[in-house]
């Protein structure tokens, strides 16, 4: 069964083209199709003020002249900041983009895969603010693409949607780094349930367990592309459940190459002029 957007396997340049242009800005996201991508992977943050911006990380200080967490900011204070210089004097000046500064940039796109990160701020209705950006926006249903490590986040939007939502998974070995970081948070911050934090950060999960058990189908498994190479049939596996594999972060043309024999339907790289050398 073929579970491809069009029949065809997608490159999604991860932050935009982000081996090539600072990750997540206009400059990124331009250079995408120049080196074949399909279509572009992006993070969504909140900030002070309720607006949605495009960045990964949680804090600015790696990828900014400022310093501090995004919640902390207001979107003005945000728009202060050089985004671009960290890679290169070419890139000085390149600013956070908005949702709404993104969408019409790639409107020639096939696919935009939208990351709902986490939001630390849980009285904000994170998910509706963000389909009312995308439902304003004019892009075609098909285009969009919502995915998140966040399996609930995905619930909801497929809940308030239809859109296509792709659940992202850690390699399973880096299941004892991941509990060991919910041991330290439950020891450092108030816990209501200490004992189930930690139980539930211990388990370990096999891949299509994880999807079964979900109350809802995602249309999309987006692994770790390790988790692949390991295990080539949790492709077909997947498939055969009507769920498409997208798997993220790989730049090694060999490697990509292994993707692709085993079937799947996407990929998400830094590297989409690798990944398009590849494919062809």
């Amino acid at each position: 069964m073929n579970c491809s957007m069009n029949n065809k396997i997608l490159i999604m340049a991860h932050r935009g083209a982000s081996f090539h242009a600072p990750e997540n800005t206009k400059a990124a996201f331009l250079k995408a199709p120049e080196l074949g991508a399909d279509g572009i992977e992006t993070d969504m943050q909140l900030t002070a003020d309720g607006k949605i911006v495009l960045h990964h990380n949680y804090y600015i200080d790696n990828t900014s002249d400022g310093n501090g967490a995004i919640l902390l900011k207001t979107l003005k204070e945000l728009k202060s900041y050089d985004f671009g210089s960290y890679k290169g004097e070419a890139f000085q000046g390149e600013r956070i983009l908005t949702l709404e500064e993104l969408l019409p940039l790639l409107r020639d796109m096939e696919i935009i895969n939208l990351e709902l990160k986490s939001p630390l701020d849980k009285s904000v209705d994170f998910v509706g603010k963000i389909l009312k950006i995308v439902d304003k926006s004019g892009l075609k249903e098909e285009q969009v693409m919502f995915s998140s490590f966040d399996a609930k986040l995905l619930g909801k939007i497929k809940k308030k949607s239809s859109y296509r939502v792709g659940l992202l998974t850690f390699q399973e070995k880096a299941q004892s780094m991941r509990r060991e970081l919910a041991a330290s948070m439950a020891a450092s911050y108030p816990v209501k349930d200490v004992e189930k934090l930690l139980v539930n950060a211990g388990k370990s999960y096999d891949l299509v367990q994880l999807v079964d058990e979900l109350d809802y189908k995602p249309d999309f498994l987006h692994p770790d592309y390790h988790s692949v190479l390991e295990k080539p049939e949790l492709v077909s596996e997947m498939h055969e459940r009507g769920i498409g594999v997208n798997p993220y972060t790989c730049d090694n043309a060999d490697d990509i190459a292994a993707l692709v024999q085993a079937g799947c339907d996407g990929i998400i790289t830094n590297r989409p002029d690798i990944a398009r050398s590849v494919i062809g």
